[in-house]
């Protein structure tokens, strides 16, 4: 009989505990979406490069812990007016966002995100699509794939005898 009130009691103290993180970060989020939103910004970004570091927090129980970071690393244009003279600089800067944004995300790439401060909330929409020239002709193709080593294409003199032995007929051989 103890042990199933102490097993009972450990199992409310859990929950009790698990209900307070519950409302904690339920607030600490309604906190961060406020601010988010009265700090957002619609910039064009060209993004430089992506990585994933691993970061200790900065306060209190989590700076002995290390928590994944999605970091993008891109380039904005900052303009400013001052005494009517209009000022333009290129600027990279480090942004940091969720997975599902950074997956959303290809270096060497311009796109359109909501921004605040140096926190990525939502990728709008990619700007344009990479132009890659072709070996041998002088057109632009957009959104060619890249192929491996293994899944190779017939070589072109390969390709021309096949159709050359397809079109004969039984006088043509004779």
């Amino acid at each position: 009989m103890l042990r199933w009130i102490i097993t009972l009691a450990i199992v409310v103290v859990l929950a009790g505990v698990w209900v307070w993180m519950f409302l904690v970060a339920r607030r600490r989020q309604k906190a961060f979406d406020q601010q988010y939103e009265a700090a957002r910004e619609r910039r064009e970004v060209f993004v430089l490069n992506k990585r994933i570091v691993k970061e200790r927090g900065q306060t209190r129980l989590t700076k002995y812990t290390k928590f994944k970071n999605y970091q993008v690393v891109g380039r904005i244009t900052v303009s400013q007016s001052i005494r009517g003279v209009q000022m333009n600089k290129a600027q990279n800067v480090t942004f940091r966002t969720t997975k599902t944004e950074y997956d959303k995300i290809q270096p060497n790439r311009r796109y359109k995100v909501d921004v605040a401060g140096n926190y990525i909330g939502y990728v709008v929409a990619p700007i344009g699509k990479p132009k890659t020239k072709d070996s041998g002709s002088s057109s632009v193709q957009t959104g060619t794939k890249k192929r491996s080593w293994f899944s190779r294409r017939p070589s072109a003199a390969a390709a021309q005898k096949e159709q050359k032995g397809k079109g004969k007929s039984a006088k043509d051989k004779a």
